[in-house]
């Protein structure tokens, strides 16, 4: 048997949007996060997101990204049957100053389907798992620095990829990637939520609390893998920006979860 956790990261890396360095590491859960559940609100989606930019707070850039992730993992045995599905919760940091770059990642809380934190023995919540330093000039950027104008941002988020058009969710997908590596100023998230408010097939879904419970607004889309997921950007209603990415599985084709079924999140402190 042997466990295919880093390709599934290596995936999410492509399709969802993750800085990824796979270091192999243990399972301690067993559950998928519970749905979120939207309470309907009325607009558009590009009513509501240029509403989210225009309330953007002006807040102090800091270098440091915190990221509270959770990704499906499986376990494959040699006939290629699953024969485990886990989760593995991890935080990442990633500190950026002058004289270099630190990417950590440490456990994460683990929780049961209900979202109620649980208690595994042997499991170490932040405990570290792996790290790396860089010297100046060594982090391994996939973006520059946003644009602070709505009409750069598609040509930005697809340059790494030299795909001349996206969907609307690998759109979602590369912004993910973004915030995993840098910050944005406020500047720069007007213009993310700008370009977002001019994207095709991003439905609104309604308020929500995230993931680390903040209210906020979610905004959802099918267009990347019609039918298997929906991949779905959840704004802060409160002027923080955009709070977190969430995939959700829909399909029909699985035996290791029953849809619908969280995929993965990734939330910024």
């Amino acid at each position: 048997m042997f466990s295919i956790a880093a390709a599934v990261v290596v995936l999410l890396a492509v399709t969802i949007g993750i800085l990824v360095i796979p270091r192999p590491a243990a399972v301690y859960a067993s559950a998928t996060p519970p749905l979120l559940q939207p309470t309907p609100i009325n607009g558009t989606s590009e009513q509501l997101l240029m509403d989210l930019s225009s309330s953007l707070k002006d807040g102090e850039t800091t270098s440091t990204v915190q990221i509270q992730s959770w990704a499906l993992s499986m376990d494959v045995g040699n006939e290629g049957v699953i024969e485990k599905v886990s989760i593995e919760p991890e935080v990442r940091s990633v500190v950026h100053t002058s004289e270099g770059s630190r990417l950590e990642v440490r456990r994460g809380k683990p929780y049961d389907s209900d979202g109620r934190p649980i208690q595994v023995d042997g499991y170490q919540v932040g405990e570290l798992i792996w790290a790396r330093d860089y010297g100046p000039g060594e982090f391994p950027f996939m973006f520059g620095p946003a644009p602070v104008s709505p009409l750069e941002f598609g040509d930005y988020l697809r340059r790494p990829s030299g795909a001349a058009e996206w969907t609307t969710g690998e759109y979602i997908g590369g912004l993910t990637s973004v915030l995993n590596e840098r910050r944005l100023t406020a500047d720069q998230s007007k213009a993310a939520l700008e370009f977002l408010a001019g994207l095709p097939e991003l439905n609104v879904e309604g308020r929500v609390m995230d993931r680390l419970g903040r209210s906020g607004i979610a905004f959802a889309t099918e267009t990347r893998a019609p039918g298997e997921f929906v991949d779905r950007v959840i704004v802060s209603d409160e002027g923080l920006g955009i709070l977190s990415v969430e995939t959700t599985y829909v399909g029909h084709d699985r035996t290791d979860i029953q849809a619908p079924a969280v995929f993965s999140y990734f939330a910024w402190e």
